[in-house]
């Protein structure tokens, strides 16, 4: 007669349970079904052998493809292992990645197998996203799923079906802002925010580049600045120099003495974007001006730039100490 028992083994690291079965009498040798942590664990086990014995089947056939199954990994696995993959991409990037996994992906399909991710669910999630986030918003976090599902090789990608809608952004059309208007900003701008607003005008730079410069990066001969690792088509990084005319390159050479112009010193301290765009809004408003974005100056100086050629641009009162009225 078959027989089937759960027995315990006191180990160091705790007790195991351990199901052991005879399919006949004493005759019969005794077989390992399988050790376990928890007494759980060993019921179920000692179940699926029960029932193999039952149904007239050796267990052993059941419990070798238990062996041979590779439990397959959930979208929360592919995503860390997609993170950690992107050796191509900034330090903030990577970041953005692990917080659109952690607070966006993984609470919706995180223990979802991306193999059985479905398009409608996909378009589910993104009306969920849509509610409460702006467009832009959504598609960089579909993005992100997207991606993930492409690493774990799913095809076809079920955020990439065509039955997937994402929300309209709407593009607003670049109004850079005239002599007048920037003049009138930059002269309510404090002394330390007045040099980079300039440079962001005139050389079409990103305060992200701005806040890279270094005095290493100046050539003074050249009248530029050279800009590394800008991030160009697929992910490629190369070296921009930003022309600079030499009458902004005179006042920047005399913010630092010659003797200080260490190759490490950054040209504008530690500038932060949100700083920036905040002090020249407050600015705007405090000179009763239309809002002026940092795009719209990136945008000005494509359009051969607001102060090129203008008088003003040099005269001392724009470079004034005192604080703005």
């Amino acid at each position: 007669m078959a027989s089937l028992v759960i027995t315990t083994r006191k180990t160091k690291s705790g007790p195991r349970y351990v199901v052991r079965y005879r399919l006949g009498g004493r005759g019969w040798p005794i077989a390992h079904a399988g050790s376990f942590k928890t007494l759980k664990e060993a019921r179920s086990r000692r179940d699926l052998v029960a029932g193999e014995i039952a149904a007239g089947r050796d267990p052993r056939d059941a419990l070798e493809a238990l062996r041979d199954r590779t439990p397959e990994r959930t979208l929360e696995e592919w995503g860390s292992a997609m993170v950690a993959s992107r050796l191509d991409v900034s330090e903030g990037r990577i970041a953005f990645l692990e917080l659109a996994l952690r607070t966006k992906i993984v609470r919706k399909f995180g223990q979802r197998v991306p193999s059985q991710i479905r398009p409608p669910e996909v378009q589910e999630w993104v009306a969920e996203l849509d509610g409460t986030l702006a467009a832009r918003s959504v598609q960089k976090y579909w993005q992100v799923l997207a991606q993930v599902l492409d690493y774990a090789e799913v095809d076809p990608n079920p955020a990439r079906h065509k039955s997937v809608k994402l929300p309209y952004v709407d593009v607003e059309e670049a109004n850079p802002p005239t002599v007048e208007h920037f003049l009138a900003m930059l002269g309510r701008l404090t002394k330390r925010r007045r040099l980079p607003a300039v440079f962001l005008e005139q050389t079409a730079a990103r305060v992200a580049e701005l806040r890279a410069w270094e005095w290493q990066d100046v050539d003074v001969a050249g009248s530029r600045i050279r800009s590394r690792g800008i991030k160009g088509r697929r992910g490629t990084r190369r070296v921009m120099w930003r022309e600079a005319p030499p009458w902004l390159m005179e006042h920047l050479l005399a913010t630092v003495p010659p003797d200080d112009r260490s190759p490490g010193r950054k040209l504008f301290g530690d500038l932060k974007e949100g700083a920036m765009r905040d002090s020249m809004m407050r600015a705007c408003r405090a000179a009763g001006i239309p809002a002026t974005a940092l795009t719209t100056c990136v945008t000005a100086a494509a359009h051969c730039g607001t102060l090129a050629g203008c008088p003003h641009a040099s005269s001392p009162s724009i470079w004034d100490t005192r604080k703005p009225r």
